[in-house]
């Protein structure tokens, strides 16, 4: 948010959590606004992108980023753990898309619109079936949204973190004792084991992917590139593309 602001944008926060998005947009003055709201919700959507066209007269960059994550062995993953997961980042995601191509083609100026995946969206995850099947789905329904999209201008591109633990709720939930069980390690070896198994060493930050999402989000970083995948994971290379 940071990152898109200090390039000149201006910024919309949509979440659940209220307070949390006024927080975050609170320092950018005129230049921000929030909304409250559900992304699994048709109305809840549409209001949002109502309130950032009343804000600022239009749309012109879309950052679908909402999260939720459940770690369960299948024959333990319950069926509303499944429905959550893929309400949320499936239906979740579709709901943003859509509308986002309704204001972005009556606008008729194009636009960007950049999904904030997973690496599990493209690496089967162990003891993550009902996550990593709901993040698959979304990094196709960014390429689906990108064939559509390329007459009009609407760029769709999706950025593909792995493992960002600082500053995540879904950290701070049972996930992380979830996935510390499935690798046969304690939950605080967790970031550590991360880091081990990326090709260039390192742990990745929220910084890290915002500057990803800044670049999809350039016409003048990214322009002609559309139905892209960014891996930010340090390397997994269970992960690479091709």
């Amino acid at each position: 948010m940071e990152s898109l602001a200090s390039a000149g944008a201006c910024v919309v926060a949509y979440d659940l959590d209220g307070d949390g998005a006024a927080e975050a947009v609170a320092a950018l003055g005129d230049a921000g606004a929030s909304v409250t709201g559900d992304v699994t919700s048709e109305e809840s959507v549409r209001e949002a992108f109502g309130a950032a066209v009343a804000a600022f007269g239009g749309v012109d960059i879309v950052v679908s980023n909402a999260g939720v994550a459940s770690s369960a062995a299948i024959e333990e993953t319950t069926l509303g753990e499944w429905e959550r997961n893929h309400a949320i980042l499936g239906t979740g995601y579709f709901l943003v898309g859509r509308e986002a191509f309704a204001v972005l083609r009556a606008q008729d100026r194009g636009g960007s619109i950049v999904f904030v995946a997973s690496k599990n969206a493209l690496v089967a995850g162990k003891n993550a079936a009902a996550y990593s099947s709901a993040k698959a789905a979304e990094l196709h329904l960014a390429r689906c949204l990108a064939e559509e999209g390329g007459a009009a201008g609407i760029r769709v591109n999706t950025v593909n973190p792995d493992a960002v633990l600082q500053g995540s709720r879904i950290w701070d939930s049972t996930w992380r004792d979830e996935r510390a069980a499935a690798y046969g390690i304690e939950p605080d070896e967790l970031e550590e084991h991360y880091r081990k198994r990326t090709t260039l060493g390192v742990n990745i930050l929220p910084s890290d992917i915002a500057e990803a999402v800044l670049h999809f989000a350039s016409e003048r970083r990214s322009g002609k590139s559309t139905g892209n995948v960014l891996n930010v994971d340090g390397g997994v290379a269970a992960a690479y593309p091709r």
